[in-house]
C-alpha cells in the first residue's frame, strides 16, 4: 500500500499514515505504535480494566470489535456485519454500498482529494477513537470525547496528523456525532438530528452524501461491535440515508450545491407528519427486541391512540415531535416498562397506550421551547434520565403509569427537563 497516494488526509509519515496499514495486519495498535499516537495512552486505557470507570467494563472487548467490523465493512460493504439470508435486504444493502463507492470514487470528491480507498483509512482511524470519551465518563462520552480531543495538551499533536483544518474538523465532528444514526434508528432521536452531521455552508450533494455515508459505516461498526445487527436496525438506518438524500434538492442523484439552511429545513420538513410520529413511535416500542412489539399491525394501535389523545391537535404534536432532536435515555425506561408489564400479565395494548400517553405529555410540556420570538422554529432535546435513575423509581413509575396514569404523567413530568439543539 502506497500511505501517501492512499491516505491523503493524513500528513505524510505520520502516526496516523503508519496507523492504517497496521490496522489491516492487526485490528489493534501494538504498544510501541500507541506510544507514537496522540491520545494513546487513553486508547490504552479504553482496553485496561484497572484504568476503565466502574460503569465501563465492557469496553476492553468492545474497543477492539468496532475496529475489526470497520475493516470488514471497508472490504465486504455492510453486509459483512448483518447476519442474515434475507435476499432483498442483501440487495438493498449492496445497492447502497454501490452509491458509496459512486460517491467517493465521484469527480467532486476526487477533486478533494477523496477515493474510496481514502475513506477506509479515515474509517479505520475514526473507529479506533470513537469511544476516547470513555476514559473519562460512559454517559454522553461522543460529546466528552469531542471535548477532550480539543482542549487536552496534544491535542497539537492530533491536529499535526491531519493536512487541513477541514480533515481535522471531521475527525472531531465524527468522534462527536458517531452514535446519532443509531438513535434515530431507534425513534430516541428524530430525522432532524442528522442535521447535525452536516455543515452548514454551500456543499454539493455528494460532499453530504458522503459525509452522512462516512457517519452511517462507523456507527454500524459500533453497533456490530457490540450486539449482532438485527435486520430492522440497519433497514432503519439505511431508509434515513434514503429519507436525509430525499430531502436534497436532487434527491441525494445530483451535484447541485444549495444553502445549508435549506436543507436543514428541508431535513425537518421531512419528518413532520403524523405518519412519520407514529413510525418514530413504533420503533421505539420494536427497539428492546421483545417479539410482541414487532407486529406489523402496532403502528394502527399507536395512531387509534396518538388521535385519542390528541384529537384535532394531532398534526401539531407530530409538528413539535419532529423538532423534538432527542429524548435521551428513553430506551432505558421503554425495557423497563415492557418487562414490567410481561412480568404482571399485561397486554401489548396496555403498554402502547400508557406510553403514547407518557409521549404526549412530555412533548407537550415542553414543546413550546421549539417555538422562537419571531415564529421560527428550534430543535430541543428532553433529558429522561430521572425515569430510570434508580431501580426502584423505574418500578414504581411504571407501576403507576397501568394504575394511575394521571398521577404518573405528573411525576414523570417533574423528573424530565430540556435542552436547546438550535
Amino acid at each position: 500500500m502506497n500511505t501517501l497516494e492512499s491516505q491523503p488526509h493524513f500528513t505524510a509519515d505520520s502516526a496516523f499514515s503508519q496507523l492504517v496499514p497496521a490496522l489491516y495486519h492487526a485490528p489493534w495498535p501494538t504498544d510501541d505504535m500507541l506510544e507514537k499516537l496522540p491520545f494513546g495512552r487513553d486508547l490504552a486505557g479504553l482496553v485496561d480494566h484497572e484504568r476503565d470507570p466502574k460503569d465501563n467494563r465492557d469496553t476492553p472487548g468492545h474497543v477492539r470489535a468496532v475496529v475489526k467490523k470497520a475493516l470488514q465493512i471497508n472490504e465486504n460493504g455492510l453486509g459483512a456485519v448483518v447476519p442474515t439470508d434475507n435476499d432483498e435486504l442483501l440487495y438493498e444493502m449492496a445497492e447502497l454500498e454501490c452509491d458509496y463507492l459512486a460517491i467517493y470514487e465521484s469527480p467532486e470528491m476526487t477533486a478533494k482529494g477523496w477515493s474510496a480507498e481514502a475513506a477506509k483509512g479515515y474509517i479505520a482511524v475514526c473507529a479506533l477513537y470513537h469511544d476516547i470519551g470513555k476514559v473519562i465518563q460512559r454517559d454522553r462520552h461522543p460529546t466528552i470525547g469531542y471535548y477532550h480531543l480539543q482542549y487536552s495538551a496534544e491535542q497539537p499533536a492530533l491536529r499535526g496528523m491531519f493536512r487541513t483544518e477541514l480533515d481535522y474538523w471531521l475527525f472531531l465532528h465524527i468522534i462527536r456525532f458517531h452514535d446519532v444514526f443509531g438513535v434515530v434508528s431507534t425513534g430516541e432521536g428524530s430525522l432532524s438530528a442528522l442535521v447535525d452531521l452536516i455543515p452548514m455552508r454551500e456543499m454539493s450533494e455528494a460532499e453530504r452524501l458522503g459525509i452522512l455515508h462516512l457517519f452511517l459505516r462507523i456507527n454500524l461498526a459500533d453497533i456490530a461491535g457490540t450486539v449482532p445487527v438485527r435486520e430492522s436496525k440497519i433497514r432503519n438506518m439505511m431508509s434515513d440515508l434514503r429519507r436525509a438524500a430525499a430531502a436534497m434538492p436532487a434527491g441525494g442523484k445530483g451535484t447541485q450545491p444549495t444553502e445549508g439552511l435549506a436543507f436543514r429545513e428541508a431535513l425537518i420538513a421531512a419528518d413532520i407528519s403524523v405518519g412519520r410520529a407514529v413510525a418514530r413511535i413504533g420503533r421505539m416500542l420494536a427497539e428492546p427486541g421483545l417479539p410482541e412489539y414487532q407486529d406489523v399491525g402496532l403502528d394502527i394501535v399507536i395512531e387509534r391512540e396518538l388521535m385519542a389523545i390528541q384529537g384535532s391537535n394531532v398534526r401539531q404534536f407530530a409538528n413539535t415531535f419532529s423538532h423534538v432532536c432527542k429524548l435521551d435515555y428513553l430506551l432505558r425506561f421503554v425495557r423497563a416498562l415492557q418487562n414490567n408489564a410481561k412480568e404482571q400479565g399485561k397486554p401489548v395494548r396496555t403498554v402502547v397506550n400508557a406510553f403514547v400517553a407518557l409521549l404526549c405529555r412530555v412533548v407537550n410540556e415542553y414543546g413550546d421551547l421549539t417555538y422562537r420570538l419571531g415564529g421560527d422554529r428550534r430543535r430541543i432535546g428532553i433529558a429522561l434520565k430521572g425515569w430510570t435513575r434508580e431501580p426502584g423509581t423505574t418500578t414504581k413509575l411504571c407501576n403507576m403509569l397501568f394504575d394511575d396514569t394521571h398521577l404518573a404523567l405528573q411525576w414523570a413530568t417533574e423528573e424530565a427537563t430540556a435542552w436547546f439543539y438550535d
